[in-house]
Protein backbone atom coordinates (compact mmCIF):
# COMPACT_ATOMS: atom_id res chain seq x y z
CA UNK A 1 0.00 0.00 0.00
CA UNK A 2 0.97 3.47 -0.24
CA UNK A 3 3.00 5.43 2.16
CA UNK A 4 0.51 8.58 3.33
CA UNK A 5 3.98 10.62 3.30
CA UNK A 6 3.82 10.73 -0.56
CA UNK A 7 2.88 13.56 -2.87
CA UNK A 8 -0.74 12.97 -4.26
CA UNK A 9 -2.38 15.18 -6.51
CA UNK A 10 -4.93 13.25 -7.93
CA UNK A 11 -6.89 10.40 -5.89
CA UNK A 12 -9.97 8.23 -6.72
CA UNK A 13 -12.25 7.41 -3.60
CA UNK A 14 -14.29 4.64 -5.43
CA UNK A 15 -17.65 3.90 -3.86
CA UNK A 16 -17.80 0.03 -3.08
CA UNK A 17 -20.37 -0.09 -0.15
CA UNK A 18 -24.02 -0.84 -1.54
CA UNK A 19 -25.30 -3.58 -0.88
CA UNK A 20 -27.11 -3.84 -4.25
CA UNK A 21 -30.39 -5.70 -3.43
CA UNK A 22 -31.83 -5.04 -7.44
CA UNK A 23 -29.68 -8.07 -8.24
CA UNK A 24 -31.56 -10.20 -5.85
CA UNK A 25 -27.53 -11.85 -5.16
CA UNK A 26 -26.03 -13.86 -2.24
CA UNK A 27 -23.20 -10.88 -2.79
CA UNK A 28 -23.35 -7.07 -2.94
CA UNK A 29 -22.77 -7.10 -7.16
CA UNK A 30 -19.56 -5.14 -6.81
CA UNK A 31 -18.32 -8.85 -5.08
CA UNK A 32 -20.09 -10.73 -8.42
CA UNK A 33 -17.84 -12.28 -11.13
CA UNK A 34 -17.40 -11.66 -14.78
CA UNK A 35 -15.22 -13.18 -17.05
CA UNK A 36 -13.33 -14.45 -14.31
CA UNK A 37 -12.83 -11.38 -12.42
CA UNK A 38 -14.65 -9.67 -9.64
CA UNK A 39 -16.68 -6.24 -10.65
CA UNK A 40 -14.23 -4.54 -8.12
CA UNK A 41 -11.16 -6.11 -8.88
CA UNK A 42 -12.19 -4.40 -12.98
CA UNK A 43 -12.76 -0.97 -11.36
CA UNK A 44 -9.66 -0.98 -9.18
CA UNK A 45 -7.31 -2.09 -12.51
CA UNK A 46 -9.14 0.81 -14.10
CA UNK A 47 -7.67 3.58 -11.80
CA UNK A 48 -4.64 1.82 -11.00
CA UNK A 49 -3.51 1.25 -14.26
CA UNK A 50 -3.88 5.03 -14.90
CA UNK A 51 -0.98 7.02 -14.97
CA UNK A 52 -2.72 9.98 -13.62
CA UNK A 53 -4.19 8.60 -10.46
CA UNK A 54 -1.42 9.09 -7.48
CA UNK A 55 -4.14 6.85 -4.75
CA UNK A 56 -7.11 4.74 -3.90
CA UNK A 57 -9.58 4.78 -1.16
CA UNK A 58 -11.60 1.93 -1.61
CA UNK A 59 -15.06 2.22 0.70
CA UNK A 60 -16.51 -0.77 1.09
CA UNK A 61 -19.28 -2.79 2.92
CA UNK A 62 -18.90 -2.81 6.52
CA UNK A 63 -20.04 -6.84 6.95
CA UNK A 64 -17.79 -6.89 3.28
CA UNK A 65 -15.16 -5.53 4.78
CA UNK A 66 -12.41 -8.52 4.46
CA UNK A 67 -13.66 -9.52 1.55
CA UNK A 68 -12.89 -6.19 -0.11
CA UNK A 69 -9.28 -6.20 1.67
CA UNK A 70 -8.86 -9.40 0.52
CA UNK A 71 -9.49 -8.51 -2.91
CA UNK A 72 -6.60 -5.35 -2.54
CA UNK A 73 -4.18 -7.85 -1.36
CA UNK A 74 -4.26 -10.00 -4.35
CA UNK A 75 -4.64 -7.59 -7.01
CA UNK A 76 -2.20 -6.09 -6.38
CA UNK A 77 -3.18 -2.99 -6.05
CA UNK A 78 -0.71 -0.68 -4.45
CA UNK A 79 -1.94 2.41 -5.45
CA UNK A 80 -4.82 1.60 -2.79
CA UNK A 81 -3.86 3.86 0.48
CA UNK A 82 -6.81 2.06 2.46
CA UNK A 83 -10.08 0.31 2.22
CA UNK A 84 -12.50 2.26 4.33
CA UNK A 85 -16.03 1.32 6.18
CA UNK A 86 -18.94 2.82 4.49
CA UNK A 87 -21.78 4.73 5.66
CA UNK A 88 -25.75 3.33 5.15
CA UNK A 89 -26.20 5.43 2.24
CA UNK A 90 -24.24 6.30 -1.15
CA UNK A 91 -23.82 10.19 0.30
CA UNK A 92 -22.54 9.06 4.01
CA UNK A 93 -19.92 6.42 1.73
CA UNK A 94 -18.70 9.38 -0.11
CA UNK A 95 -18.65 11.50 2.86
CA UNK A 96 -16.30 8.79 4.75
CA UNK A 97 -13.70 8.65 1.83
CA UNK A 98 -13.62 12.28 1.09
CA UNK A 99 -12.53 13.03 4.45
CA UNK A 100 -10.11 10.61 4.65
CA UNK A 101 -8.26 12.24 2.19
CA UNK A 102 -4.55 13.27 2.82
CA UNK A 103 -4.46 16.74 3.06
CA UNK A 104 -1.45 17.64 0.41
CA UNK A 105 -4.59 16.11 -2.31
CA UNK A 106 -5.35 18.60 -5.10
CA UNK A 107 -8.35 16.48 -7.09
CA UNK A 108 -10.46 13.88 -6.06
CA UNK A 109 -12.26 11.73 -8.19
CA UNK A 110 -15.39 9.89 -6.41
CA UNK A 111 -16.87 6.81 -8.54
CA UNK A 112 -18.90 4.24 -8.17
CA UNK A 113 -17.60 1.01 -8.39
CA UNK A 114 -21.22 -0.45 -9.93
CA UNK A 115 -19.59 1.65 -12.96
CA UNK A 116 -16.69 -0.65 -13.25
CA UNK A 117 -15.88 -0.23 -16.78
CA UNK A 118 -14.71 3.50 -16.92
CA UNK A 119 -12.76 3.67 -19.66
CA UNK A 120 -9.40 5.46 -19.14
CA UNK A 121 -10.29 8.30 -21.54
CA UNK A 122 -13.03 9.54 -19.47
CA UNK A 123 -10.67 9.31 -16.38
CA UNK A 124 -8.40 11.15 -18.40
CA UNK A 125 -11.10 14.13 -19.37
CA UNK A 126 -12.17 14.37 -16.15
CA UNK A 127 -8.86 15.00 -14.84
CA UNK A 128 -7.95 17.45 -17.52
CA UNK A 129 -11.35 19.83 -16.90
CA UNK A 130 -10.21 20.15 -13.52
CA UNK A 131 -7.29 21.94 -14.47
CA UNK A 132 -9.71 25.22 -14.98
CA UNK A 133 -12.83 23.60 -12.96
CA UNK A 134 -13.84 23.25 -9.78
CA UNK A 135 -16.38 20.33 -10.44
CA UNK A 136 -16.68 18.78 -13.26
CA UNK A 137 -19.45 15.30 -14.63
CA UNK A 138 -19.24 12.84 -17.36
CA UNK A 139 -22.01 13.26 -19.41
CA UNK A 140 -23.69 11.53 -21.69
CA UNK A 141 -26.26 13.16 -24.33
CA UNK A 142 -30.03 12.18 -23.96
CA UNK A 143 -31.86 10.47 -27.06
CA UNK A 144 -34.97 9.73 -25.96
CA UNK A 145 -37.99 11.95 -25.65
CA UNK A 146 -38.47 12.83 -21.57
CA UNK A 147 -41.24 13.83 -19.71
CA UNK A 148 -41.93 15.15 -16.61
CA UNK A 149 -45.25 13.64 -14.98
CA UNK A 150 -47.65 14.61 -12.52
CA UNK A 151 -48.16 12.67 -9.12
CA UNK A 152 -50.79 9.99 -10.67
CA UNK A 153 -48.20 9.21 -13.33
CA UNK A 154 -49.62 11.54 -16.70
CA UNK A 155 -47.27 13.26 -18.40
CA UNK A 156 -47.47 16.58 -18.06
CA UNK A 157 -44.93 18.10 -20.15
CA UNK A 158 -42.03 17.30 -22.62
CA UNK A 159 -38.55 18.64 -21.76
CA UNK A 160 -36.17 20.03 -24.24
CA UNK A 161 -33.84 16.77 -24.36
CA UNK A 162 -31.23 19.05 -26.48
CA UNK A 163 -30.80 20.53 -22.73
CA UNK A 164 -30.83 17.33 -20.96
CA UNK A 165 -27.97 14.61 -20.11
CA UNK A 166 -27.48 11.73 -18.21
CA UNK A 167 -24.59 11.71 -15.24
CA UNK A 168 -21.94 9.34 -15.04
CA UNK A 169 -19.08 8.84 -12.59
CA UNK A 170 -16.17 9.26 -12.30
CA UNK A 171 -17.10 13.33 -10.51
CA UNK A 172 -14.00 15.04 -10.00
CA UNK A 173 -13.53 18.39 -7.39
CA UNK A 174 -11.16 20.42 -6.17
CA UNK A 175 -10.81 18.92 -2.47
CA UNK A 176 -11.44 21.91 -0.91
CA UNK A 177 -15.06 21.97 -2.93
CA UNK A 178 -16.07 18.64 -2.57
CA UNK A 179 -15.17 18.82 1.55
CA UNK A 180 -17.07 22.22 1.84
CA UNK A 181 -20.44 19.85 0.32
CA UNK A 182 -20.19 17.29 2.69
CA UNK A 183 -19.97 20.10 5.64
CA UNK A 184 -22.98 21.51 4.41
CA UNK A 185 -25.01 18.56 3.71
CA UNK A 186 -24.25 17.47 7.19
CA UNK A 187 -25.05 20.52 8.86
CA UNK A 188 -28.24 20.82 6.91
CA UNK A 189 -29.90 17.43 7.21
CA UNK A 190 -29.21 16.70 3.65
CA UNK A 191 -28.64 13.10 3.25
CA UNK A 192 -30.45 11.81 -0.19
CA UNK A 193 -27.81 13.02 -2.74
CA UNK A 194 -27.57 10.32 -5.32
CA UNK A 195 -24.04 12.01 -6.80
CA UNK A 196 -21.54 14.42 -5.47
CA UNK A 197 -21.86 17.21 -7.64
CA UNK A 198 -25.35 17.69 -7.34
CA UNK A 199 -24.03 18.62 -3.43
CA UNK A 200 -21.99 21.24 -5.00
CA UNK A 201 -24.99 22.47 -7.07
CA UNK A 202 -27.63 22.63 -4.27
CA UNK A 203 -25.22 24.95 -2.33
CA UNK A 204 -23.93 26.71 -5.04
CA UNK A 205 -20.36 25.69 -4.41
CA UNK A 206 -18.76 26.56 -7.49
CA UNK A 207 -19.68 26.02 -11.59
CA UNK A 208 -19.98 21.94 -12.85
CA UNK A 209 -18.19 21.59 -16.09
CA UNK A 210 -18.52 18.87 -18.16
CA UNK A 211 -17.12 16.80 -20.59
CA UNK A 212 -18.14 13.32 -22.99
CA UNK A 213 -18.47 10.25 -20.93
CA UNK A 214 -19.12 6.84 -22.78
CA UNK A 215 -21.45 4.52 -23.58
CA UNK A 216 -19.74 1.48 -22.28
CA UNK A 217 -19.48 3.45 -18.14
CA UNK A 218 -22.62 1.50 -17.68
CA UNK A 219 -24.36 1.41 -14.03
CA UNK A 220 -24.62 -2.18 -13.49
CA UNK A 221 -27.98 -2.55 -11.62
CA UNK A 222 -29.62 -5.36 -12.47
CA UNK A 223 -29.29 -9.14 -13.94
CA UNK A 224 -29.21 -8.10 -17.49
CA UNK A 225 -26.36 -5.78 -16.93
CA UNK A 226 -24.02 -8.06 -15.75
CA UNK A 227 -24.43 -9.68 -19.03
CA UNK A 228 -24.39 -6.17 -21.14
CA UNK A 229 -21.07 -5.37 -18.90
CA UNK A 230 -19.97 -8.89 -19.76
CA UNK A 231 -20.33 -8.23 -23.93
CA UNK A 232 -18.97 -4.98 -23.19
CA UNK A 233 -15.67 -6.59 -21.66
CA UNK A 234 -14.99 -8.69 -24.43
CA UNK A 235 -15.12 -6.46 -26.93
CA UNK A 236 -12.68 -4.27 -25.16
CA UNK A 237 -10.08 -7.36 -24.99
Amino acid sequence: MIDYNLRMKNLAVILAAGSGERLRGSLPKQFLEIAGRSLLEICLERFRDHNGIDGILLVAPVDRLAMAEKVVAAGPFPKVIKVLPGGRTRQESSAIGIAAAPEEVENVLVHDAARALVPAEVITRVLEALAYSQAVMPVLPVSDTTVRVDAAGAAIAVLDRARLRRVQTPQGFKLEIIRQAHARAHAEGCSDAGDDCSLVLRFALAPVATVAGDPSNIKITYPQDLQIAEAILGGNR
